[in-house]
């Protein structure tokens, strides 16, 4: 058995005070104490904009104090630190990883960094310095004024068909300049900064969007870029109202005011499709007279889906499922902690109650070790691909490999 010197250790610290100083002190003050003396390989930076005029401040007294490997992060109009949210208050989280034996390569990028689509995949690991043969995680934050970051996902999916990515979009402020990016005492406005994460630890990805599916799974028989036009060959728009058969009324009211559809991100994937095998989009509107329903993405014939809605109690239903999927899939592992990207959309505006999500993650893997922000798009993979989110959850859980 592995010394605890040898296991991925993870620490998460979150502080309500407004003077920069006094948060920085009292997260320091409990990390160094769940470290149990460990000196931390990364530092992973969440800063609400209430705290703006101190980011380089917060920056280098986080290097001086704890002397981690690596320090990235990012501005959040929320923040999440040992297992609780704060959402429109001041908050500084600060999470701390032990990561022994593996590598850790952070590199900023703009659009004009990105290789272009034609260049080979040789071409992705010399921009982000790391071999796909690695097999590395990728924690990616984004800025909002990023013109290429669908670029930036596919290119990962490209070139490192093997990964797991997982991230989230700067939120907070409005202007240019005000959100920011943090890496090793350094702060970015735009672009996007990219973690990869190679050696013996495992990252698994856990995407929850809010969900719940309602009536059957269709298969898509004809259809124009993002228009529907038939469901196993009946009109599409018919299909939907065929939803309301039998269901109850406050479904109803669901399908009116809150419907999505669920694209099956993987077509090859047999049997019935389970929570987490879904790309959630929007339905944009119906077409009467054609019968024909647009939604946001483009569609192709053959590819199957389901119709969903959302409220709190979807979302809260979801949640458990890709858990409890998680954890029966590996019921062995040892969860040293995670990262967590939510939407702004998500905490107390869709639950009602504070600490949601990250209160459920630590009653099922039995880990308060977890940090992150509410963010503007969330990054998680999705039947085989990696996509940008809303109103999603999305975890990266770290155990030892």
């Amino acid at each position: 058995m592995a010394s605890s010197e040898e296991q991925p250790k993870i620490a998460s610290a979150l502080s309500e005070l407004i003077d920069s100083s006094a948060a920085v002190a009292e997260c320091v003050e409990k990390l160094r104490a769940d470290l149990d003396g460990r000196r931390p390989d990364a530092l992973f930076l969440f800063v609400s904009p209430h705290h703006r005029d101190a980011y380089a401040l917060i920056q280098e007294s986080l290097l001086h104090e704890l002397r981690p490997s690596l320090l990235l992060g990012c501005s959040g109009g929320g923040v999440i630190g040992g297992a609780r949210e704060l959402e429109e208050s001041p908050g500084l989280s600060v999470t701390a990883a032990a990561f022994p034996g593996v590598a850790l390569r952070a590199t900023h990028i703009n659009d004009e960094d990105l290789p272009g689509p034609d260049d080979p995949p040789r071409s992705w690991e010399l921009a982000l310095g790391v071999a796909a043969a690695e097999r590395p995680g990728f924690i990616t934050l984004v800025s909002p004024f990023m013109g290429r970051s669908e670029d930036l996902l596919m290119g990962l999916d490209y070139a490192f068909p093997q990964s797991q990515k997982v991230g989230g979009v700067v939120s907070g402020l409005r202007h240019v300049g005000e959100r920011a990016l943090f890496l090793d005492g350094q702060r970015f406005s735009d672009g996007a900064i990219v973690l990869s994460l190679s050696g013996p630890l495992r990252m698994d990805t856990l995407v929850a969007q809010g969900c719940r599916p309602v009536g059957p799974l269709f298969t898509v028989t004809s259809c124009q870029g993002n228009v529907i036009e038939t469901l196993d060959k009946k009109s599409a728009l018919k299909a939907v109202q065929t939803i309301f058969e039998g269901v109850d009324a406050r479904t109803k009211d669901l399908l009116q005011r809150a419907l999505f559809v669920g694209l099956v991100g993987d077509n090859m994937r047999q049997g019935e499709p389970q929570a987490g095998d879904f790309l959630i989009r929007n339905v944009m509107g119906f077409d009467e007279r054609g019968g024909n329903v647009a939604v946001a993405a483009f569609v192709r014939e053959g590819m199957r889906l389901r119709f969903h809605v959302r409220d709190a109690e979807a979302a809260d239903e979801d949640l458990r499922k890709v858990m409890a999927r998680s954890l029966a899939a590996q019921p062995e592992r040892k969860v040293a902690g995670a990262l967590l990207f939510s939407c702004v959309g998500r905490g107390e505006r869709l639950f009602s109650e504070p600490d949601h999500d990250s209160q459920a993650f630590a009653r099922v893997f039995g880990s308060e070790a977890v940090g992150g922000f509410f963010c503007n798009g969330e990054i998680g993979p999705v039947g085989g691909g990696t996509y940008l989110h809303g109103f999603t959850s999305c975890f990266a859980v770290f155990s030892r490999a």
